[in-house]
């Protein structure tokens, strides 16, 4: 997002105190009608469900400068996912209907945010792709991949580390907690990744030569 965008969206959200939130804290809650869009100011924000059977399935993670939920603002499509701080979060929030309008004289704004969209959809089809294909050690790598690309840390020009629970990527793969722990151990065993303290530390171009997909 260039600087021009983002002047705008913080002259738009301006009108508002920033409101924090300490991780793990719901900011939206499923089937609430939201009363503002909310603006991410800093930290990561977790949108997600949670299946008949109680298991939770993560849908999408925002970071700054995100703002949600607008499919709701747009189309006033009932939300029906929680929204909830991943770590310490800071937001402002404006009024819905004067965001769309926002958008509607902002036609910069409006095509960061489709192009945002667009990246965000096609990443969810592959997912559904992948889940299709029934095999575990790609839909993990898939996240793994999708992790970097969002929070990972540089370590050299093209390996990444990332810090996530493997009950984190249990929710965004749909797999099992076991199973996400028995498919990274053989990945490391295949010298994909290592388990380090500091997290999940891999080159990002091998894994997706693996995959055959890149973020």
């Amino acid at each position: 997002m260039n600087q021009s965008i983002l002047d705008k969206l913080n002259d738009h959200f301006s009108g508002s105190d920033t409101v924090a939130y300490g991780k793990g804290k719901i900011i939206t809650l499923a089937n609430q009608e939201p009363e503002n869009i909310s603006f991410l100011v800093e930290g990561t924000v977790e949108q997600y469900d949670i299946t008949p059977e109680g298991n939770k399935i993560t849908v999408n993670l925002f970071k700054p400068p995100a703002f949600f939920p607008m499919s709701w603002a747009i189309n006033r499509t009932p939300n029906t996912y929680f929204y909830a701080a991943m770590t310490d979060v800071k937001i402002k929030q404006a009024n819905p209907d004067k965001t769309v309008v926002f958008l509607q004289s902002n036609t910069d704004v409006l095509f960061d945010l489709l192009s945002r969209v667009y990246k965000g959809t096609d990443a969810l089809l592959q997912r559904l792709v992948l889940a299709a294909s029934g095999v575990a050690s790609n839909r993990l790598i898939f996240e793994l991949l999708i992790e970097a690309h969002r929070l990972g840390v540089h370590m050299d020009t093209t390996e990444k580390t990332v810090k996530i629970r493997h009950s984190n990527l249990a929710a965004r793969s749909g797999l099992a907690r076991e199973t996400v722990s028995r498919e990274l151990h053989k990945l490391e065993k295949a010298n994909l990744i290592s388990l380090t303290k500091q997290g999940i530390v891999f080159d990002v171009k091998q894994l997706e030569k693996r995959l055959d997909f890149s973020i």
